[in-house]
């Protein structure tokens, strides 16, 4: 095998030309090949986190409805629907015991 750059021989299983230190067609394809199997590796990963951070959003959504959803009181007086926490009717006004 030749160097592309330089032209001096190069040994079959270097990665770069001992001459001129150009990376030889063997280095490339260790190169492309170990590229490949990061891509694969950070898309393997980026999907697992996809999901963990569809998961975290799911159960943060369903805290909020929980906390937000409120008992509602029937004023004895009118049938009003109130909040729990409330002390008055709030379209009577009759006091709540």
């Amino acid at each position: 095998m030749f160097c592309t750059k330089c032209g001096k021989e190069v040994p079959d299983d270097a990665n770069f030309c001992p001459n001129c230190g150009v990376r030889t067609r063997k280095g490339v394809e260790e190169l492309k090949d170990g590229l490949s199997k990061v891509g694969e590796e950070i898309s393997k990963g980026l999907s697992i986190a996809a999901k963990e951070i569809e998961k975290a959003f799911k159960i943060a959504r369903d805290s909020i409805r929980e906390s937000t959803i409120r008992e509602v009181v029937i004023c004895p007086n009118c049938g009003e629907k109130n909040l729990d926490d409330a002390n008055f009717c709030n379209k009577c006004g009759k006091k709540f015991n």
